[in-house]
Formats: C-alpha cells, sequence, structure tokens
C-alpha cells in the first residue's frame, strides 16, 4: 500500500485516470488563454497549472518506478505494529512499526496512512522492503 508522497492511488499499471487527470490540470489554462483571446485570467492559469500538471505527471510516474523496482529488489519482512496514533481529522494516523525479516536487519519506522483496522498495536503485517533504502517498504493490509 503505498500512500506517502505527492501522488496516492499510484499502482503498477497504466495509471490512466491519474493521467488523464493530470492532462486536464495542464490543458485549462491554454484553453481558457485560447477561448478568451489571451485575457490575463488564462495567462495566470496557465503560468500555475501547467508546471502543477506536470509535477503530477512526474509524481505518478515516480510512483509507479518505486513500485517496480521495490517488485524487482524488494525483500520479504514482517512488519509489527508497535504504535498507532491518529494525527489529524481526516483519519491520519502515525504507525511506528518494526520490521524485520530472513535477509533484513531489524529496524524501527514511522509510517503515516490512512487509518485501517489491521494498524492496531501487536498486529502482523506483511512488507517487501527495499535493502538498499528501508525508507522505502510496502505493506500489505
Amino acid at each position: 500500500m503505498v500512500d506517502e508522497g505527492f501522488i496516492s492511488g499510484v499502482n503498477r499499471g497504466h495509471n490512466v485516470f491519474l493521467h488523464l487527470f493530470a492532462l486536464t490540470v495542464m490543458a485549462t489554462g491554454p484553453i481558457i488563454y485560447v477561448s478568451n483571446d489571451g485575457n490575463t485570467v488564462g495567462i495566470v492559469l496557465t503560468v500555475v497549472l501547467l508546471p502543477l500538471g506536470i509535477a503530477i505527471w512526474r509524481g505518478i510516474a515516480l510512483a509507479k518506478r518505486r513500485l517496480l523496482r521495490l517488485d524487482e529488489v524488494g525483500l520479504p519482512a514482517t512488519a509489527v505494529v508497535l504504535s498507532m496514533e491518529l494525527i489529524s481529522e481526516d483519519a491520519t494516523v502515525r504507525v511506528r512499526l518494526l520490521i524485520k525479516g530472513p535477509d533484513v536487519p531489524e529496524f524501527v519506522i514511522e509510517h503515516y496512512t490512512r487509518y485501517d483496522s489491521s494498524l492496531k498495536p501487536g498486529n502482523k503485517l506483511v512488507a517487501v522492503v527495499n535493502p538498499d533504502d528501508h525508507r522505502d517498504f510496502e505493506l500489505e493490509y
């Protein structure tokens, strides 16, 4: 489950909806600019929304690349939930995890994600960890 970063909901597939959203964001400013004969609003929207759309597109690509890298080099591990703390009103929680595995040295890390009932202290979760960067992992719950 990938919840971190600028873009959430990215998967290993084509992410068509997210790419269409990025294209819509990028095209809004120029369309308004052209349809209103080059008014100031169109210029401002282009200057703001075009880089934002590019950033969204890039975030999708980076998140997908990270997931595919985990598929290639990730090591199986177990994540034990040590604690969970609600940190905002939108159900975001801070979870402290003890991650360990046969080829993964034991380490503790904080993970920010949406609340899920399986994130109770003491629960064991399946994890995949990047051996080069222990902050790069994926949990299955």
